[in-house]
This record gives structure tokens, C-alpha cells and sequence, in this order.
């Protein structure tokens, strides 16, 4: 939003299988919640799929954290991170019971994909959370709430899935194999057996994008929500004309990782979709009026240009902001919820055309729901909506005129020797 590293065991531990765990030692372990019935009474008698355990290749060497990306991806000359290219959210449901034996399986796909291709956006990079459906179908209190509406004028759909895909790569059709792989039963080329997830997982909705100079003008026509008659500037990396991510308005990924508890090592998730209406953005402000908004009531073009890293923003009273300019900054609006002078979320949000509509898909790490929620109440800009005539809810007020939020979700994002199927009884990698 704002202007726009272990708990692995060892590989011989890795490698050997589980012969005695059964199906009624996880049902007497507590973790029957969706899980009892007569199939799997029945496995347990048999042995069920617990039987014949699938070899689980060692977790590969490098970045013990799913969400820690930024140290493969590229830099500009300022050294601000560059997002992969493209972009997959997959929202799933499960396929079947959730057994030890199911999810590893599904952790042996996920090290065969790391070993075929690199975790980077040379390669492919994927995080998998994990909502409060997960914990409820397992029987475990969740660590992350419900999302719910976090502003007077949105009234989303909340997403309940059990789990979120985020596939991340800067070749879309490597990113298209890898999904079909993944989650639609494909295989991928060099990978040493099976990275399908499918035993466990489906898919309950898609969600695409791009970020990076040039696609959003080339992704522009016959959109709707962007103008018909107006070109997206050439280099611009997003719809609404400005660089997300800049180096100084961003959490570092070690700001937004669980420093202690259960999850250590780990982060939050919450993702938005967000439906953009930005005729009136192009045509009825100019670029001053829209660095203004983007940024804070007195930056300006030429501020931008002098420091491309991120302009700074320092705690204002709002009240007077709006009294004196009649116009608030996005950025402005969120400049109290620091620490340590950063943001306390990690932005990784993209465009999409889904549906032939302009939309960002909002991605943002941190350690805690709760601080998403801090952020985004921030940008509500409460105290300035009554302080001047010409600022209201969404008129004059950041960017919220042009944004209209329609789905929100809040996801665990476990370290990655614990990223499949956490909390399950009787299972650890």
C-alpha cells in the first residue's frame, strides 16, 4: 500500500520413512476434526495410505523462509527490489482427508520442483499459506484470524480457502507449466518424479498478474476500468503510473518474519483484490494532483525524480494536512504505523486484467495480521475527513477514490520445513 532466515532436520532424518504412524494413532492424537468416518475407519484397519510412505527428497540448501525472495531478484540502479514479472494465486480446497502420508507427499512434489528449478524469478519462486479453514478442518486454533472489512466503504467477499499457492516467476509460460504441474495434473520437464499437489489440493479460484515496465500498457486494451483513449505511460510497471515497492516505503523481509512461538521463522499473509476505476485518475487529475495523492498533500514530480528510492514521509497531523492543501497523501495517511522508520508490511502486489477488469491483487507480509490491519486502517485517514470540506472517505483522500475492494484473505505463511499441511497430528517433514 504504502507508495506504492531454521527449522529444518537433517536429510538422513528426511529420508527415513515413518513406518508407526497410523491412521488411529492421529485419530487418538486429537486430530480427527474432519477426519473421522467410515473411510477412515476403514483405513486405519488397512493401514490406509500411510502403508507405503513416498520418498521425501532433503529439503534443498538455501532460504529457510518461503517469503524471503529478495536476495535472488533483480535491482534497479537505485536499488530497489524488482517483482517477478508475473504472477499466480491459487486459492484451494482439499481434495481429500488430510493425512500424514497425503501431505508428505505433497512436500516431496514441492523439493522435486525446488530441485528442477531454482527459487528465483529465473526460475520460479512459491509460497504456500494456509488459512483459518486449515485449522479448523485439523482441529487447531488458528494463528491468523477471519479476514473482515477493514473500511467504512468496502464490503468484500472474505476467501476461506484452506490454502493459497503464490507462484512467482519472470517467464510466464515457465509460470504457466509449473501451475498446470502443480495443481492440474501436468508434469514438469527435468523434475525427478512428480511435483503434482493434487492428492491433497484443488483449486477454487485462479488469480493472475503481472508488475514490471511496459505490461500494463501492453495489457491495456479493451479493459475495463483503465481509459480506452488514453495510453498507459510506456515504463510504467503498474496501472496507476507509479513504482511500487520503493526501497525506503518497504518492510524487509527479516521486519516481517515471526521472531518467536510456534511459528518462528514464518510470516502472515493478507491478500486483497482490488477493482480499479481509473478514468478519472488520467483524465480529471494531472500529474502533480496525482503525486500528491500517491505520495503526500506537498510532494511533487520533481521530488520523485530526486529521490527515486522513496520520498520520505514523516508523522503529519492529518487534521492540519487536509485544513491547509484540502487533499491528503496515500503514503502521507500511513506514515505513523512504523517501526524503526519502515512500514511493518512487506508489499508484493500486481495487476491483473481477470475478467477483462482492471484490478491489483494486493499481496502484503508481516508478522501479524494485526499489523495489516494497523496499515490499513491507516489509510482510512479517519482524523482528516472531518477537518476540511473538500476531503472525504475517498474524494481527496490517498488513492481510496479509485480503489474498490472486493475479496480479502488472511493466510499463515510457514518457514519451509514446515510449509505443508502445519499443525497436523502425527506429521512433521
Amino acid at each position: 500500500m504504502e507508495g506504492q532466515r531454521a527449522l529444518t532436520r537433517g536429510p538422513d532424518a528426511a529420508r527415513r520413512p515413518r513406518t508407526g504412524l497410523t491412521r488411529r494413532r492421529l485419530l487418538l492424537g486429537g486430530g480427527a476434526a474432519g477426519v473421522a468416518g467410515a473411510g477412515a475407519a476403514a483405513a486405519a484397519l488397512t493401514g490406509g495410505d500411510d502403508a507405503s510412505p513416498v520418498a521425501l527428497p532433503p529439503l534443498s540448501a538455501g532460504e529457510p523462509r518461503q517469503h524471503a525472495w529478495d536476495a535472488t531478484l533483480r535491482r534497479d540502479a537505485h536499488d530497489n527490489v524488482l517483482a517477478p514479472r508475473f504472477h499466480r494465486l491459487l486459492l484451494c480446497d482439499l481434495v481429500a482427508d488430510p493425512t500424514p502420508a497425503r501431505a508428505r507427499a505433497a512436500e516431496a512434489g514441492l523439493r522435486r520442483l525446488e530441485r528442477a528449478l531454482p527459487r528465483s524469478a529465473a526460475g520460479v519462486l512459491v509460497v504456500v499459506g494456509w488459512g483459518p479453514a486449515w485449522f479448523r478442518r485439523i482441529g487447531v486454533a488458528s494463528p491468523v484470524p477471519r479476514a473482515r472489512a477493514l473500511s467504512p466503504t468496502e464490503a468484500p467477499a472474505i476467501d476461506d480457502p484452506v490454502a493459497i499457492v503464490h507462484l512467482a516467476a519472470d517467464d510466464e509460460a515457465r509460470l504457466d507449466r509449473v501451475e498446470r504441474a502443480l495443481l492440474h495434473g501436468g508434469t514438469l520437464r527435468g523434475a525427478r518424479g512428480s511435483v503434482s499437489l493434487t492428492d491433497l489440493l484443488r483449486v477454487r479460484a485462479r488469480r493472475t498478474g503481472f508488475v514490471g515496465a511496459g505490461l500494463p500498457r501492453a495489457r491495456q486494451r479493451d479493459v475495463v476500468g483503465l481509459p480506452g483513449d488514453r495510453a498507459i505511460d510506456r515504463d510504467a510497471p503498474l496501472y496507476m503510473g507509479f513504482q511500487s515497492g520503493l526501497r525506503r516505503n518497504q518492510a524487509t523481509e527479516d521486519d516481517v518474519t515471526i521472531a518467536e512461538g510456534p511459528w518462528r521463522g514464518g510470516t502472515t499473509m493478507h491478500v486483497s483484490t482490488i477493482e480499479l476505476t481509473l478514468d478519472t485518475w488520467y483524465h480529471g487529475v494531472d500529474q502533480a494532483g496525482r503525486v500528491r495523492r500517491m505520495f503526500a498533500a506537498d510532494a511533487t514530480p520533481q521530488d520523485l525524480e530526486r529521490r527515486p528510492d522513496g520520498i520520505a514521509n514523516p508523522v503529519r497531523d492529518l487534521r492540519d494536512v487536509a485544513r491547509r492543501r484540502g487533499v491528503v497523501g496515500h503514503a502521507e495517511s500511513m506514515a505513523s504505523v512504523r517501526r524503526d522508520d519502515r512500514p511493518i508490511i512487506l508489499r508484493r502486489d500486481f495487476d491483473s486484467r481477470d475478467g477483462d477488469a482492471a484490478q491489483v491483487h494486493f499481496v502484503a507480509l508481516q508478522r501479524s495480521i494485526e499489523d495489516f490491519e494497523r496499515t490499513r486502517r491507516a489509510m482510512n485517514a479517519a482524523r482528516a475527513i472531518d477537518a476540511s470540506a473538500g476531503v472525504g472517505a475517498q474524494v481527496n483522500n490517498g488513492i481510496n477514490e479509485w480503489l474498490n475492494v472486493t475479496a480479502r484473505g488472511n493466510y499463515l505463511v510457514p518457514p519451509r520445513a514446515r510449509r505443508t499441511c502445519p499443525g497436523l497430528p502425527g506429521w512433521s517433514a
